[in-house]
């Protein structure tokens, strides 16, 4: 639903971090959804209408929706909508219904149309109709009712709810059934959720229902999970455990699954979760009493998501297997504090081995430092380790990288330098500094290698200047 937003979790907070370059670091895969582009394009009546609502003008806003509607076009359904919604916190409940049915008849494809039938419940409600689930035939129009029952009487709601999760629907309704109940509060909706989280009924619903009992949280709830997470044999059972486990706050269980789970699995999604919980010196100490290298990465990990640079800083330089160091230095490249720059200069001054600074001017990219890349690649004595300044210089998409690389190529007289200025060029996209290194490069070499990663680049603009080249 269009207006509904979603309240932030440990998980929401944890699925916004596993960004790029984050996934690969972590080697998860996320899909991302793009978001509802809901005012998009829309009218200048329409936006005026929405600043009336936001500023709770009613009446104002009414009328607007109203122009907007009898308008048709693109905006008409999502006013119609937005007439009814209005029109309810005026206490206009039997208009609201109205006009919530005149959506239903003129745009019966509309996208606003489940919002606008959970509109009508209240609007029901609200005009002193009692709301009965039994006396709807829409399945989804019922939970609506539904829920508007639980927060009127769910004593009465309960027990519908416990007949609708019992009947022929579907597991997607069932689970919004479920999710109902566990906005209840009641103890009898609880120890629903709980039989359910634990497959003692509706087995296809628990892992859903363990989801909702880290979310309610509480002491009760977080034993119940407890002994789920003892009892289950299924890895799937016993990670969704966790996840609600911290989503509850349950630290101490946490820990305990993280200290003492055999499966390095199950050991490090118990890990994951301590980061996600900010839990930096039970990770600290883990660290220090893990054999596993896997286990060990994945509480660097850990120690990335709840941002403390001063270990990870203090791994990268004491580590001593190579893999871990520079799994370290990585982390303190996603942290990007003041604390985590200063770590990365200071040893990459102090570094000696080859790779590890190569992962260090990595961790630079990772932070967008231009700056200090820009320096390494102009004053780096190794070829190697300046080739690889420069191509992180190119990853870094900005103003003063791209004048940084301009100005390295100007001046620049290794022929190698130049091809990796050149393709850190390709990578900004910047077909501006390929075309003038064709057309002022005497280099015949460095010329073709700059048309090479010309052709590499989707602008109209390169692709004008190839066709002219092959014209010439």
């Amino acid at each position: 639903m269009k207006k509904l937003q979603p309240n932030l979790t440990y998980l929401s907070i944890a699925l916004l971090l596993m960004a790029s370059p984050l996934m690969a670091w972590m080697g998860v895969n996320v899909t991302w959804n793009a978001p509802d582009p809901a005012e998009g394009g829309r009218s200048d009546t329409y936006r005026e209408a929405q600043r009336a609502l936001t500023n709770e003008d009613w009446e104002d806003a009414e009328i607007l929706f109203t122009q907007v509607a009898d308008g048709g076009g693109s905006d008409a359904d999502a006013a119609l909508y937005w007439k009814a919604y209005v029109q309810l916190k005026r206490g206009r409940a039997s208009l609201a219904r109205q006009t919530v049915q005149e959506l239903e008849r003129d745009y019966s494809e509309s996208s606003w149309i489940d919002d606008a039938r959970a509109l009508e419940v209240e609007a029901r409600q609200a005009s002193g109709r009692a709301v009965d689930p039994g006396d709807e035939e829409d399945e989804e129009l019922k939970l609506y009712a539904l829920n508007s029952l639980m927060h009127m009487d769910s004593e009465r709601a309960i027990p519908v709810l416990e007949d609708f999760l019992q009947g022929d629907h579907s597991v997607e309704l069932k689970e919004k059934a479920l999710f109902v109940l566990s906005q209840s509060g009641s103890s009898r909706a609880r120890e629903i959720l709980e039989s359910v989280a634990k497959g003692q009924q509706h087995p296809e619903l628990a892992m859903k229902a363990i989801e909702f009992l880290g979310l309610e949280g509480g002491p009760e709830t977080g034993q119940a999970l407890q002994e789920i997470y003892s009892s289950a044999t299924d890895p799937r059972v016993k990670s969704k455990a966790l996840e609600g486990l911290m989503l509850g706050d349950h630290e101490e269980a946490v820990l305990a699954a993280a200290r003492g789970e055999s499966d390095p699995d199950l050991r490090a999604r118990a890990v994951e979760m301590l980061g996600i919980m900010d839990a930096r010196t039970e990770l600290q100490e883990l660290y220090r009493t893990e054999t596993s290298p896997e286990v060990k990465a994945k509480i660097l990990e850990g120690l990335f998501i709840a941002g403390d640079a001063t270990t990870l800083s203090d791994l990268a330089r004491t580590e001593p297997d190579p893999a871990l160091r520079r799994k370290a230095i990585e982390g303190l490249g996603l942290v990007d504090s003041q604390e985590s720059s200063e770590a990365l200069a200071s040893l990459y001054e102090s570094e000696t081995d080859t790779e590890t600074r190569k992962k260090i001017l990595e961790a630079f990219f990772l932070m967008d430092d231009a700056e200090t890349l820009g320096r390494l690649a102009r004053t780096e004595p190794d070829p190697e380790l300046r080739a690889k300044a420069i191509e992180s210089l190119g990853l870094v998409s900005t103003d003063d990288s791209r004048g940084t690389l301009k100005a390295l190529y100007s001046s620049e007289t290794d022929r190698d330098i130049k091809e990796s200025i050149l393709r850190a060029f390709m990578l900004q996209e910047n077909h501006e500094a390929l075309i003038e290194v064709v057309r002022s490069e005497e280099d015949r070499e460095l010329r073709k290698k700059a048309l090479e990663y010309l052709s590499f680049i989707d602008s109209d603009e390169a692709m004008d200047f190839l066709l002219t080249a092959l014209e010439d």
